[in-house]
Protein backbone atom coordinates (compact mmCIF):
# COMPACT_ATOMS: atom_id res chain seq x y z
CA UNK A 1 0.00 0.00 0.00
CA UNK A 2 2.63 2.50 0.64
CA UNK A 3 4.82 1.56 -2.69
CA UNK A 4 1.48 2.41 -4.38
CA UNK A 5 0.91 5.79 -2.59
CA UNK A 6 4.45 6.21 -3.38
CA UNK A 7 4.32 5.95 -7.23
CA UNK A 8 1.20 7.55 -7.69
CA UNK A 9 3.32 10.65 -5.87
CA UNK A 10 5.64 10.40 -8.45
CA UNK A 11 4.10 10.25 -11.42
CA UNK A 12 1.78 13.77 -10.25
CA UNK A 13 5.13 15.07 -9.26
CA UNK A 14 6.79 14.29 -12.90
CA UNK A 15 3.51 15.40 -14.67
CA UNK A 16 3.88 18.56 -12.75
CA UNK A 17 0.36 18.28 -12.12
CA UNK A 18 0.36 20.79 -9.17
CA UNK A 19 -3.45 20.81 -8.15
CA UNK A 20 -3.81 17.19 -8.72
CA UNK A 21 -0.47 16.84 -6.23
CA UNK A 22 -2.10 18.84 -3.70
CA UNK A 23 -5.52 17.00 -3.82
CA UNK A 24 -3.67 13.47 -3.26
CA UNK A 25 -1.51 15.05 -0.84
CA UNK A 26 -4.18 16.15 0.97
CA UNK A 27 -6.25 13.07 0.55
CA UNK A 28 -2.96 10.93 1.76
CA UNK A 29 -3.22 13.41 5.14
CA UNK A 30 -6.78 12.90 5.53
CA UNK A 31 -6.60 9.04 5.24
CA UNK A 32 -3.57 9.33 8.31
CA UNK A 33 -5.28 11.06 10.40
CA UNK A 34 -8.50 9.26 9.83
CA UNK A 35 -6.27 5.98 10.65
CA UNK A 36 -4.80 7.87 13.99
CA UNK A 37 -8.15 8.71 14.82
CA UNK A 38 -9.72 5.03 13.98
CA UNK A 39 -6.44 3.52 16.54
CA UNK A 40 -7.33 6.08 19.13
CA UNK A 41 -10.73 4.91 19.48
CA UNK A 42 -10.32 1.45 19.34
CA UNK A 43 -7.74 2.18 22.26
CA UNK A 44 -10.17 4.21 24.11
CA UNK A 45 -13.01 1.52 23.66
CA UNK A 46 -10.07 -1.26 25.02
CA UNK A 47 -9.12 1.13 27.63
CA UNK A 48 -12.85 1.36 28.98
CA UNK A 49 -13.60 -2.15 28.56
CA UNK A 50 -10.76 -3.30 30.90
CA UNK A 51 -12.11 -0.53 33.16
CA UNK A 52 -15.31 -1.95 33.12
CA UNK A 53 -13.65 -5.14 33.84
CA UNK A 54 -11.54 -3.96 36.84
CA UNK A 55 -14.75 -2.19 38.43
CA UNK A 56 -16.52 -5.42 38.35
CA UNK A 57 -13.90 -7.04 39.89
CA UNK A 58 -13.36 -4.43 42.60
CA UNK A 59 -17.18 -4.37 43.22
CA UNK A 60 -17.66 -7.56 43.76
CA UNK A 61 -14.74 -7.69 46.08
CA UNK A 62 -16.59 -4.78 48.03
CA UNK A 63 -19.64 -6.44 48.45
CA UNK A 64 -18.06 -9.55 49.78
CA UNK A 65 -16.58 -7.04 52.42
CA UNK A 66 -19.29 -6.12 53.13
CA UNK A 67 -21.33 -9.28 53.25
CA UNK A 68 -18.63 -10.37 55.95
CA UNK A 69 -19.01 -7.01 57.61
CA UNK A 70 -22.55 -7.63 58.27
CA UNK A 71 -22.24 -10.93 59.86
CA UNK A 72 -19.59 -9.68 62.24
CA UNK A 73 -21.68 -6.98 63.29
CA UNK A 74 -24.74 -9.84 63.62
CA UNK A 75 -22.14 -11.43 66.14
CA UNK A 76 -20.96 -8.61 68.04
CA UNK A 77 -25.07 -7.83 68.64
CA UNK A 78 -25.53 -11.52 69.95
CA UNK A 79 -22.67 -11.39 72.12
CA UNK A 80 -23.51 -7.91 73.52
CA UNK A 81 -27.18 -8.90 74.12
CA UNK A 82 -25.67 -12.06 76.19
CA UNK A 83 -23.73 -10.12 78.13
CA UNK A 84 -26.42 -7.60 78.48
CA UNK A 85 -28.61 -10.34 79.65
CA UNK A 86 -25.56 -11.78 82.30
CA UNK A 87 -25.20 -8.26 84.04
CA UNK A 88 -29.12 -7.84 84.05
CA UNK A 89 -29.24 -11.85 85.72
CA UNK A 90 -26.76 -10.57 88.12
CA UNK A 91 -28.01 -7.22 89.43
CA UNK A 92 -31.01 -9.05 89.75
CA UNK A 93 -29.33 -11.23 92.29
CA UNK A 94 -27.91 -8.89 93.70
CA UNK A 95 -31.63 -7.19 94.65
CA UNK A 96 -33.01 -10.33 96.03
CA UNK A 97 -30.12 -11.74 97.64
CA UNK A 98 -32.36 -11.96 100.63
CA UNK A 99 -34.95 -13.64 99.28
CA UNK A 100 -33.27 -16.64 97.13
CA UNK A 101 -30.75 -19.16 97.51
CA UNK A 102 -28.53 -18.37 94.95
CA UNK A 103 -25.76 -21.20 92.78
CA UNK A 104 -22.77 -19.69 93.78
CA UNK A 105 -20.93 -21.30 91.28
CA UNK A 106 -22.79 -19.82 88.54
CA UNK A 107 -22.72 -16.82 90.35
CA UNK A 108 -18.67 -16.32 90.32
CA UNK A 109 -18.72 -17.72 86.63
CA UNK A 110 -20.64 -14.81 85.86
CA UNK A 111 -19.31 -11.87 87.43
CA UNK A 112 -15.34 -13.67 87.11
CA UNK A 113 -15.25 -14.54 83.63
CA UNK A 114 -18.40 -13.76 81.40
CA UNK A 115 -19.14 -10.02 82.58
CA UNK A 116 -15.20 -9.35 82.26
CA UNK A 117 -14.45 -10.43 78.60
CA UNK A 118 -14.32 -8.00 76.06
CA UNK A 119 -16.00 -8.77 73.03
CA UNK A 120 -13.76 -7.77 70.17
CA UNK A 121 -15.44 -4.82 67.86
CA UNK A 122 -13.04 -4.44 64.82
CA UNK A 123 -12.88 -4.67 61.04
CA UNK A 124 -10.14 -5.66 59.00
CA UNK A 125 -8.79 -3.96 56.34
CA UNK A 126 -10.61 -4.33 52.99
CA UNK A 127 -10.91 -3.20 49.22
CA UNK A 128 -12.06 -0.37 49.85
CA UNK A 129 -9.30 0.69 52.43
CA UNK A 130 -7.00 -0.22 49.41
CA UNK A 131 -8.43 1.53 46.63
CA UNK A 132 -8.47 4.45 49.12
CA UNK A 133 -4.71 4.02 49.96
CA UNK A 134 -3.36 3.94 46.45
CA UNK A 135 -6.15 6.58 45.77
CA UNK A 136 -7.45 4.15 42.61
CA UNK A 137 -11.20 4.87 44.51
CA UNK A 138 -11.80 5.89 40.20
CA UNK A 139 -12.31 2.44 39.77
CA UNK A 140 -15.39 3.14 41.04
CA UNK A 141 -17.55 5.27 38.60
CA UNK A 142 -20.42 5.68 40.42
CA UNK A 143 -19.84 8.39 42.70
CA UNK A 144 -22.82 7.67 44.63
CA UNK A 145 -21.66 4.45 45.99
CA UNK A 146 -17.97 5.93 46.90
CA UNK A 147 -20.44 8.46 49.42
CA UNK A 148 -21.95 5.75 51.00
CA UNK A 149 -18.97 3.05 51.48
CA UNK A 150 -17.17 6.81 52.97
CA UNK A 151 -20.27 7.14 55.10
CA UNK A 152 -20.78 3.82 56.46
CA UNK A 153 -16.94 2.88 57.35
CA UNK A 154 -16.36 6.17 58.78
CA UNK A 155 -19.73 5.53 61.08
CA UNK A 156 -17.87 1.92 61.73
CA UNK A 157 -14.41 2.95 62.62
CA UNK A 158 -15.93 5.77 65.28
CA UNK A 159 -17.90 3.08 66.63
CA UNK A 160 -14.71 1.19 66.83
CA UNK A 161 -13.10 3.93 68.59
CA UNK A 162 -15.66 5.00 70.76
CA UNK A 163 -15.91 0.79 72.26
CA UNK A 164 -11.93 0.85 72.17
CA UNK A 165 -12.35 4.18 75.06
CA UNK A 166 -14.59 2.46 77.31
CA UNK A 167 -13.00 2.24 80.30
CA UNK A 168 -11.49 -1.83 80.63
CA UNK A 169 -10.49 -0.69 84.17
CA UNK A 170 -13.70 -1.98 85.18
CA UNK A 171 -13.63 -5.12 83.91
CA UNK A 172 -10.09 -5.39 85.36
CA UNK A 173 -11.81 -4.33 88.77
CA UNK A 174 -14.63 -6.77 88.13
CA UNK A 175 -12.11 -9.55 87.84
CA UNK A 176 -10.16 -8.36 90.58
CA UNK A 177 -12.89 -8.05 92.65
CA UNK A 178 -14.18 -11.70 92.21
CA UNK A 179 -11.23 -12.86 92.03
CA UNK A 180 -10.24 -11.98 95.86
CA UNK A 181 -13.11 -14.30 96.48
CA UNK A 182 -11.45 -17.43 95.94
CA UNK A 183 -8.10 -16.55 97.56
CA UNK A 184 -7.05 -18.29 100.70
CA UNK A 185 -8.07 -15.58 103.31
CA UNK A 186 -11.48 -15.44 102.17
CA UNK A 187 -12.29 -18.74 102.15
CA UNK A 188 -10.66 -18.74 105.60
CA UNK A 189 -12.88 -16.02 106.98
CA UNK A 190 -16.11 -17.39 105.69
CA UNK A 191 -15.64 -20.68 107.24
CA UNK A 192 -14.66 -18.85 110.41
CA UNK A 193 -17.41 -17.18 110.30
CA UNK A 194 -19.87 -20.56 110.87
CA UNK A 195 -21.91 -20.01 107.28
CA UNK A 196 -22.39 -23.58 106.56
CA UNK A 197 -22.18 -25.82 103.13
CA UNK A 198 -25.16 -25.28 100.85
CA UNK A 199 -25.99 -25.49 96.92
CA UNK A 200 -23.94 -26.37 93.87
CA UNK A 201 -20.45 -24.52 95.09
CA UNK A 202 -19.19 -23.83 98.94
CA UNK A 203 -20.67 -20.68 100.11
CA UNK A 204 -17.90 -18.86 101.12
CA UNK A 205 -18.47 -17.45 97.20
CA UNK A 206 -21.86 -16.80 97.34
CA UNK A 207 -20.93 -15.00 100.41
CA UNK A 208 -18.10 -12.92 99.70
CA UNK A 209 -19.36 -11.96 96.18
CA UNK A 210 -23.36 -11.00 97.38
CA UNK A 211 -21.47 -8.80 100.19
CA UNK A 212 -19.07 -6.51 97.92
CA UNK A 213 -20.79 -3.40 97.42
CA UNK A 214 -18.14 -2.66 94.37
CA UNK A 215 -19.39 -5.76 92.13
CA UNK A 216 -23.06 -4.16 91.26
CA UNK A 217 -21.64 -0.64 90.29
CA UNK A 218 -18.95 -2.57 87.93
CA UNK A 219 -21.40 -5.35 86.63
CA UNK A 220 -24.32 -1.57 85.79
CA UNK A 221 -21.15 -0.30 84.10
CA UNK A 222 -20.26 -3.04 82.06
CA UNK A 223 -24.43 -3.60 81.25
CA UNK A 224 -24.67 0.41 80.52
CA UNK A 225 -21.99 -0.19 77.82
CA UNK A 226 -23.59 -3.58 76.55
CA UNK A 227 -26.89 -1.29 75.74
CA UNK A 228 -24.96 1.58 74.32
CA UNK A 229 -22.84 -0.44 71.95
CA UNK A 230 -25.82 -2.78 71.13
CA UNK A 231 -27.45 0.52 69.62
CA UNK A 232 -24.22 1.52 67.80
CA UNK A 233 -24.01 -1.73 66.48
CA UNK A 234 -28.08 -2.02 65.13
CA UNK A 235 -27.58 1.09 63.59
CA UNK A 236 -24.12 -0.28 61.51
CA UNK A 237 -26.45 -3.42 60.57
CA UNK A 238 -29.09 -0.65 59.08
CA UNK A 239 -26.30 1.17 57.15
CA UNK A 240 -24.35 -1.90 55.90
CA UNK A 241 -27.62 -3.28 54.77
CA UNK A 242 -28.18 -0.25 52.84
CA UNK A 243 -25.29 -0.17 50.86
CA UNK A 244 -25.57 -4.33 50.13
CA UNK A 245 -29.08 -3.53 48.82
CA UNK A 246 -27.82 -0.24 46.42
CA UNK A 247 -25.16 -2.42 45.67
CA UNK A 248 -27.70 -5.13 44.24
CA UNK A 249 -29.94 -3.00 42.76
CA UNK A 250 -26.89 -1.04 40.96
CA UNK A 251 -25.18 -3.72 39.72
CA UNK A 252 -27.07 -7.41 38.00
CA UNK A 253 -23.66 -9.21 38.13
CA UNK A 254 -23.79 -9.34 41.77
CA UNK A 255 -27.38 -11.46 41.54
CA UNK A 256 -25.49 -14.31 39.54
CA UNK A 257 -22.42 -14.40 41.36
CA UNK A 258 -21.69 -13.29 45.07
Amino acid sequence: MITLFGKIRRKLADENNILKYARYALGEVLLVVVGILIALQINNWNEERQSIIKEKSYVRSIYKDLKTDLRNIENNIEKLSNQYAIGFKVLNAFELKETIILDSASMATDIGWELTQIIPIERKKNTWDDLKVRGTETFIFRDSLKVLLNNFYGAFDLNIERFNQLPKKVRENLRMETGNCHDYKSVKGVFENGIAYYGKSSPYTRYCILSNNEIPELVGAISLSCIVNIGLQKELKEEVKAVISYMENEFDFLQKKT
